[in-house]
């Protein structure tokens, strides 16, 4: 350390004085070692270039090299590049003489590249003519000091800038800080609110227990969070999301509450819509089933309470599927709109309305102290719906169907009811539609075959379990077959054969008729080729289709295909359609019976009289044969009344240019009457009963191809 060593003048002395003072200066010297050697701070010696003398192990250790590798590096080589002009002004002024030394804060380089704060005092050391000679630095590590500040600024930054409300009161719940996020939120600035308790931001709104909850989760576990309501200097109310935290000390005293929240409106908000859409249907904006579970629930609480009877009324539109399909789904949606609205119109405040999905309603008639009023209700609604609707221009009508079921007569719970209730609006729909019926425990056993019925159908198509049986129909003047008319039948593995009037009204209101009336087609032209590859005589086969089949625009393409598919000629297949299918759309139906009947197919008219012809149209439809219903044909012979009318009817189709089918013909003076009027065509099992495919066969084949049906016939009758 030459800075520490003793001049030349003063050694030469040392030698000529006494020896006591060399003792003493060679302690003070060594003393000056020691304390160099062993400071905790960091010690540099460097030349007036900046080169390093001499460092102390602190030092070296503060930049993570060894003192020997120090000597010779410049001070500029271990100073962060941004801060080396920081020294440079200084250390001139030194050097001028004009100041003897400087402190400042600055960043070293540690050898592993990492930065090191370091706050340095320099002074400068001069010979005897004032010339400077070498520079000592001390240098303490003050990185942690640094860290730490950085941090606190840091978190005041984030304090002030974070985009939730904090506000900070003491132990005593006064408010010592907020940062800008709670001025933005609450309209209060911070001088409005110091020393305040943070109360004066409740709206008043949030229940006592709330808070109650709140400080004794605090006391428990030091934290809480909720929602409550407050209030903004401005007066609004808002909710908010709030969250608390206790702080202490070492002792684990209370010092301060921190808190911060976050305005929820939008959050509440958005939370209420998704829950209003979860319980409202977003068509007609009723109830849904979810809600009506609920809803229905507390009414029936509220009865029990009170011992009031309870009315819940199921509302399902007749036809609306073929409305739907025929003239639009949008056409559709309009219409269930409407029938919620006229609903809702016309029940009392406290009844409950909601939609089930797609046209089935429910009405909750509450309140009720008889059955009376429960069905003065369902009879009002009864009368509006009735009424004609007008859409986009057009006027629909959908009667309903609506079935009751009471409480507590019927159930005392929401899925009793509800399953009552259905059964007894689908007793309405078996009963001719446009009405209501109150449940009767006899209908579960009807509704719970119609439920096997709905369930069942999809897989009895999907697995092939449907077979045609033909029932031949007779030329009235030869006797000779001139056709039969395919009747299709569910062969179930378990309940055995099931006829058509058990589960065609279910495949026409779930849509399934549309790809069994397709296989019905199409089996019917295999099963005509087969029997011309036999050989049997010429006869065409009669197929019945559903109006949903004829709602379909490519049905005469899908029908001209089939024919070329199967190698059949117009002239073998006939189609039917019911009377009160072919009048639901007489426009629209017209224009589809007159493109199949320029492909040369025959059409008829199944089950005339049972329907409500309008003669207008029913002259324009372009068909061939009315097909008369066996329920006139049964008691021709005992009700003078079905005799004219078989009579009329066959000559109104003789007028019309058409031929007659008569349906259901059991005995021989049946047959004969009908002769007598001038039937065309007879069916009937007094010359066959449906049969299979291959039973029509055996039956063919044991008459002589010029012998008649109904020669056989006769011979049954003898």
């Amino acid at each position: 350390m030459t800075a520490l060593n003793p001049s030349g003048r003063a050694a030469h002395a040392l030698q000529a004085g006494s020896r006591p003072l060399l003792t003493a200066l060679a302690e003070c010297e060594a003393r000056q070692r020691a304390l160099f050697s062993n400071a905790t701070v960091g010690i540099a010696l460097a030349d007036v270039q900046g080169r390093l003398l001499e460092v102390n192990e602190a030092y070296a250790r503060m930049l993570g090299y060894t003192a020997q590798e120090l000597q010779g590096m410049s001070i500029a080589e271990l100073t962060h590049p941004e801060d080396e002009s920081l020294e440079t002004d200084y250390l001139a002024a030194i050097a001028r003489g004009e100041r003897d030394s400087y402190q400042i804060e600055k960043r070293y380089l540690h050898r592993s590249g990492r930065e090191v704060w370091g706050e340095l005092a320099v002074s400068g050391q001069r010979d005897e003519r004032g010339r400077l000679v070498q520079l000592i630095g001390v240098v303490t590590d003050i990185t942690g000091r640094k860290q730490e500040q950085a941090h606190l600024r840091l978190m005041g930054e984030v304090f002030r800038q974070v985009g939730e409300a904090i506000l900070v009161s003491d132990q005593d719940n006064r408010i010592v800080m907020v940062n800008q996020a709670f001025t933005a939120l609450t309209g209060y600035r911070p001088e409005e609110v110091m020393g305040r308790n943070p109360s004066l931001l409740s709206a008043g709104q949030t229940p006592r227990e709330v808070y109650q909850k709140m400080w004794a989760a605090l006391r428990e576990r030091g934290h809480w969070q909720g929602e409550i309501w407050d209030r903004r200097k401005d007066g609004a109310v808002y909710p908010k999301l709030l969250s608390i935290a206790l702080l202490k000390d070492d002792r684990g005293r209370l010092t301060h509450h921190i808190a911060w929240f976050t305005d929820i409106t939008e959050h509440k908000e958005a939370e209420n819509r998704i829950r209003y859409l979860a319980l409202h249907d977003t068509l007609t904006g009723l109830p849904n089933r979810l809600c009506l579970q609920e809803r229905l629930g507390q009414a029936l609480l509220a009865a029990h309470r009170r011992q009031e009877m309870l009315g819940v009324i199921l509302i399902d539109l007749d036809r609306f599927k073929l409305i739907n399909d025929s003239l639009g789904h949008h056409l559709g949606d309009a219409l269930l709109v409407q029938t919620g609205a006229r609903l809702q119109a016309a029940v009392r405040n406290d009844d409950v309305v909601a939609r089930l999905g797609g046209d089935e309603f429910v009405v909750v008639v509450t309140g009720a102290a008889t059955m009376e009023v429960v069905l003065s209700v369902a009879g009002k609604l009864l009368e509006t719906l009735r009424q004609p609707y007008q859409i986009e221009g057009q006027v629909l009508h959908a009667t309903p169907s609506m079935g009751i079921s009471f409480y507590p007569e019927d159930g005392k719970d929401a899925d009793t009811l509800m399953r009552n209730a259905d059964a007894a609006m689908y007793h309405a729909k078996s009963q001719g539609r446009n009405g209501l019926q109150c449940f009767d425990p006899a209908l579960n056993a009807a509704a719970t075959e119609r439920f096997i019925l709905e369930s069942n159908l999809p897989r009895a198509l999907a697995q092939g379990e449907f077979v045609l049986h033909y029932q031949a129909q007779i030329d009235g003047q030869s006797g000779c077959l001139m056709g039969v008319e395919a009747l299709v039948r569910w062969l179930d593995p378990e309940r055995g054969l099931v006829p058509p009037d058990r589960f065609i009204s279910v495949a026409e209101e779930t849509g399934l008729i549309v790809p069994l009336g397709a296989w019905v087609l199409e089996e019917a032209c295999r099963q005509r080729q087969a029997w011309h590859r036999q050989g049997l005589p010429a006869f065409r086969v009669a197929v019945n289709l559903s109006v949903l089949q004829l709602r379909q625009a490519d049905f005469p393409g899908q029908v001209a295909r089939l024919l070329e598919r199967h190698g059949l000629t117009a002239a073998d297949l006939e189609l039917e359609i019911t009377e009160s299918a072919a009048m639901g759309n007489p426009l629209e139906t017209i224009e589809m019976l007159n493109k199949i009947k320029a492909m040369g197919i025959s059409m008829a008219i199944d089950d005339f009289g049972t329907g409500y012809s309008s003669l207008a149209y029913l002259k324009l439809l372009p068909i061939d044969s009315l097909k008369l219903d066996r329920s006139f044909v049964k008691d021709i012979e005992t009700s003078q009344d079905d005799a004219v009318i078989c009579s009329a009817t066959i000559a109104l189709a003789h007028a019309l240019g058409l031929s007659v089918v008569a349906e259901g013909v059991e005995t021989a003076a049946q047959e004969h009457y009908l002769l007598r009027q001038g039937c065309d065509y007879l069916q009937g099992y007094l010359f066959s009963k449906p049969l299979t495919a291959t039973e029509l066969e055996r039956l063919l084949g044991s008459l002589d191809a010029r012998l008649c049906l109904r020669s056989a016939a006769d011979r049954r009758q003898h």
